[in-house]
């Protein structure tokens, strides 16, 4: 399949261009290459790669026909690549410690899709992900402690962070901070699995595909998108799940328009459908903010979902931030689902926690003069592009 690079069309760069063509050749190999060093700005090319988490699988592909970006990122990628088989070792011993005391989980997130890659060592891995059914964390601590990960802080509601050298693990107790038709979907989750290998689940197609768009519009809503996660999108929607029953779920947690923008972008990033304006709007927000998004972005986002104006927006945000809403609080507090007349002394936790733990943090997390009316109109037109709106 030959692709013609247009360097100004879609109002995208050479560079941005270069790297779309970069991750259909490596996806797509039959794709037909033809591009020239000259007036290509290297720096930014690797910028946009790092950005997007990337690196993996674009750059043994990328050097062949642009010898001089190795400069740019060889220590960079060789550096990735050993974090790779760090992970997959940590990961393998996880598995086996978690077998050996008998604890039921399921790996999550990037360890799993990373096979459906034409090398697993292509897909980037920020950390690894486990599901744990009947959590308890002094266990789970203990467990990993024995394979000398150290806990980064107290236990969480919805996961614990265990680090050990260049590899993150999150523990999951939970999958999401839903309290409503998501939840309810996650609580039968553990009826649909498969056990793969001892205590080792797998989630079913559907639930996998489920939760990729569940976890991808949270991430989506805090302002990030990452070209990453579209090129998952797409290995997602090229494998064999039953429609009615994912439809059914998407229709229940109000995704179902997303995960069709969603579908529909990464085809047309793959070359597959020609280029509208909605997905236009999100690979240039992918390109401007990357996989994890920016400070700014998250701002935004939060203030765009908040209110139908920016200075509404704000203030609600920061009064959302201590006083959550009764449904995001309870996951964080579960006694409030037998007494939720809690609910105030809760918020009160949260106020000395603001005030007293993190208050450096706190105030620069609820800071939103930066965010201007163009950075908001920006935001919600980003929504109404993924179908959130």
């Amino acid at each position: 399949m030959a692709v013609r690079v247009n360097y100004d069309g879609d109002g995208f760069s050479k560079e941005q261009n270069l790297l779309l063509l970069l991750i259909r050749k490596c996806l797509l190999p039959e794709t037909e290459v033809t591009v020239e060093e000259e007036n290509t700005d290297f720096a930014e090319l690797a910028k946009l790669i790092l950005k997007n988490g990337v690196l993996l699988m674009v750059y043994p592909t990328a050097v062949k026909f642009l010898p001089t970006l190795q400069q740019f990122l060889e220590t960079k990628y060789y550096a990735s690549l050993q974090q790779n088989i760090l992970q997959e070792r940590e990961g393998e011993r996880i598995i086996s410690k978690l077998n050996e005391q008998k604890w039921d989980f399921i790996m999550l997130k990037g360890w799993k899709m990373r096979e459906w890659y034409p090398d697993k060592r292509m897909r980037d891995m920020a950390d690894l992900d486990v599901l744990v059914r009947n959590y308890q964390y002094d266990g789970i601590k203990s467990a990993l402690k024995e394979l000398g990960f150290d806990s980064l802080k107290e236990s969480g509601w919805k996961h614990d962070d265990f680090k050990k050298g260049e590899v993150t693990v999150e523990m999951h107790k939970r999958l999401t901070d839903d309290s409503g038709r998501i939840q309810q979907w996650e609580k039968k989750l553990w009826e649909h699995c498969t056990r793969e290998n001892g205590h080792q689940y797998g989630m079913s197609r559907e639930d996998f595909y489920l939760f990729h768009f569940v976890h991808l519009c949270k991430d989506f809503m805090n302002g990030s998108l990452g070209l990453r996660r579209i090129v998952d999108t797409w290995l997602l929607q090229n494998r064999a799940i039953q429609e009615d029953v994912v439809r059914l779920e998407l229709e229940k947690m109000g995704l179902i328009r997303f995960r069709d923008k969603m579908t529909r972008l990464s085809r047309v990033m793959m070359g597959e459908e020609e280029m509208d304006e909605d997905s236009r709007i999100m690979l240039q927000h992918a390109f401007r903010h990357g996989i994890y998004g920016s400070e700014k972005s998250y701002k935004a986002g939060r203030i765009a979902t908040m209110g139908s104006n920016l200075k509404r927006g704000k203030a609600k945000s920061r009064l959302a931030a201590i006083f959550l809403p009764y449904k995001r609080m309870k996951p964080q507090f579960p006694v409030l689902e037998k007494w939720p007349v809690l609910l105030p002394f809760y918020w009160g936790k949260r106020i000395l926690e603001f005030m007293f733990r993190d208050f450096k943090k706190s105030r620069q997390k609820l800071d939103y003069h930066e965010i201007s009316e163009k950075d908001f109109e920006e935001m919600k037109r980003f929504f109404e592009a993924g179908g959130v709106r």
